[in-house]
C-alpha cells in the first residue's frame, strides 16, 4: 500500500495573533518542522502540505498545494489532500497545530487495515479527523460532499468502513497522551513549550 503524508495548515490563528500555527515556535522548533521530521521519517511516499499561501513553506523544501474548495474546513483540507495524492492508496493527514504526534501511532495510521476507507483514532475526547488516514477511493465521495457544503468529517466516517483505534490502544501507542494536544491559544503555546523541554536532548 502506498501511503502519502499530508499537513492540512489550516487559516491564520486568531487568538495568536495572525501566525499560522504551523510556524509556531514549540521547543525552538516550528510545529512545522516537528511535523516534517516525523513525516519525512516514517517510510511515506509522499509528503506534502495542504495551505493556501505556499510562501511560508518555500525555505523547508515541501511540496504546497491550495485547496480546492475555499471556506470547507478540515474536510475541504482533506479533499485537497486525496485530491493531489495521485498515484496512492491512501493519505496520513495531520492537522497544523499538533507538535507532538507520536512515531508509533503515525506509523500504525500507516500500516493497519489497508482494507479500511479510514483509520483514525476514537477515545472518550471522541474523534480525531486530522490525526487520521484515509483512502483515495474516498475521494468522489468527499468531492461530492465538499461541493454540496455537507463539511462535517465526523457524519462522513461514520457512514464508511473506518478501523478505529480505540482508547485501549492509542494508550500503548501514546502513553503520554501527547500525539492530540493541539496549539490554539497562548496558553496551550506555553503548556506545549513546556512539555518540550521534558523531550531527548533538550538542555534542563
Amino acid at each position: 500500500m502506498k501511503v502519502a503524508g499530508a499537513i492540512i495548515a489550516g487559516g491564520p490563528a486568531k487568538r495568536l495573533g495572525g501566525v499560522a500555527k504551523p510556524f509556531l515556535k514549540v521547543g525552538g522548533r516550528t510545529i512545522a518542522e516537528r511535523q516534517l521530521s516525523l513525516l519525512r521519517g516514517s517510510a511515506l511516499v509522499r509528503v506534502f502540505v495542504v495551505a493556501n499561501d505556499p510562501a511560508p513553506w518555500t525555505a523547508l523544501g515541501v511540496d504546497v498545494v491550495p485547496d480546492l474548495v475555499g471556506g470547507s474546513g478540515p474536510l475541504g483540507g482533506i479533499h485537497a489532500a486525496l485530491t493531489a495524492a495521485d498515484g496512492c492508496d491512501a493519505v496520513v493527514c495531520l492537522a497544523g497545530d499538533l507538535p507532538f504526534v507520536g512515531a508509533d501511532l503515525l506509523a500504525t495510521l500507516r500500516d493497519r487495515a489497508p482494507w479500511a476507507d479510514a483509520v483514525a483514532p476514537r477515545s472518550a475526547r471522541g474523534i480525531e479527523p486530522l490525526c487520521a488516514r484515509y483512502a483515495r477511493a474516498l475521494l468522489p465521495a468527499i468531492d461530492g460532499a465538499v461541493r454540496a457544503g455537507q463539511l462535517a468529517v465526523h457524519e462522513m466516517l461514520e457512514q464508511r468502513a473506518v478501523d478505529w483505534i480505540a482508547e485501549a490502544e492509542l494508550a500503548a501507542l501514546d502513553p503520554d497522551g501527547r500525539s492530540f494536544f493541539n496549539v490554539n491559544t497562548p496558553d496551550d503555546l506555553a503548556r506545549a513549550d513546556a512539555m518540550a523541554a521534558g523531550e531527548p536532548g533538550q538542555r534542563p
